[in-house]
């Protein structure tokens, strides 16, 4: 299966993501960069975080975790780095549906890369979206 291409220029540091409102979201975030990342979920409207993680470490362990109940319609992967870089963002996501055929289950994750080389390994957000009831 392949990821969905997403190039962000300088001045646009933002990817819609697909979190169903009212479901619990777990979010897990590393990088291996030599520069600062910053990862903020927010409410596309509002601007409302939920989740925010920055690290500036080569060392992906230990990811940086976070826990929030969805209470809005448009989430948002809003992405700050301080250097001037072109980005190349992957997205993809699988979902699971229980027998009544609701969604029950999403898993996002999103992966990146500076252009420096082609490894997608600078930095990445797994999100595991669960059904509360």
């Amino acid at each position: 299966m392949k990821m969905s291409e997403i190039l962000l220029k300088e001045d646009d540091k933002t990817v819609k993501l697909s979190v169903p409102y009212g479901y619990y979201v777990f979010a897990e975030m590393s990088t291996m960069t030599e520069f600062n990342v910053k990862m903020t979920l927010r409410d596309g409207h509002s601007k409302k975080e939920s989740f925010v993680g920055e690290r500036h470490s080569k060392e992906t362990l230990p990811p940086i975790r976070g826990f929030y109940q969805c209470d809005y319609d448009e989430t948002e992967l809003y992405l700050q780095i301080e250097e001037p870089v072109e980005l190349d963002i992957r997205v993809d996501s699988t979902d699971l549906y229980d027998e009544n055929e609701e969604l029950a289950v999403r898993t996002v994750t999103v992966v990146g890369r500076d252009m420096a080389d082609d490894k997608y390994n600078d930095f990445m957000l797994h999100l595991t979206i669960m059904r509360c009831a």
